[in-house]
């Protein structure tokens, strides 16, 4: 009856840890920065066929649009006052252009966030890469195993208490 309840438990925690690690590497947050009268460019290699979904938060007005690999503005939001989302799909491979600007003497502090599909590699965020994900997973699955083994390997071997009884008395010489 045990070893029914530990095995579920034990698979139920392993895909739990699995599922909170994948979570986290999907989204990837630029760490805010600050527009003080000036304007800031995130670029991103996308390749062909790359569904880029964003969302910007600002603590005022902000300028933003978007250019193409081939300088052409594929999104151009105009002014975002707090929080707005964006998506577009890369028509084709190359680096694309975020273009945040602040034409007022304030400054602005500046969030943005976003996710890939498929996931792409980002140097500027403070995500992780899928690669750098798989080997939790991995190790989290391992260990899984590993204690399933355990389990299994402990009932096997466990001897009942009358056994060894028996087999103590017919071993122990008689005075």
């Amino acid at each position: 009856m045990k070893k029914t309840k530990v095995l579920p438990l034990t698979a139920l925690a392993v895909l739990l840890l699995t599922s909170v690690i994948t979570i986290s590497v999907f989204a990837t947050t630029e760490p805010t920065f600050t527009l003080n009268f000036s304007s800031k460019q995130l670029q991103y290699g996308l390749p062909q066929g790359t569904t880029f979904n964003g969302t910007i938060s600002t603590t005022g007005s902000v300028r933003f649009w978007i250019n193409a690999p081939n300088e052409a503005q594929i999104v151009n939001l105009g002014i975002i006052d707090k929080t707005t989302t964006f998506s577009f799909l890369a028509q084709q491979n190359g680096t694309y252009k975020l273009n945040f600007e602040n034409d007022m003497p304030t400054s602005i502090q500046v969030t943005f966030s976003f996710t890939t599909d498929p996931q792409i590699p980002n140097n500027n965020s403070t995500g992780l890469s899928l690669t750098y994900i798989l080997i939790p997973i991995i190790i989290a699955g391992l260990i899984g195993i590993f204690i399933i083994s355990l389990l299994r390997r402990k009932n096997k071997i466990q001897i009942p208490t009358t056994q060894i009884t028996a087999t103590s008395n017919q071993s122990s010489p008689e005075t």
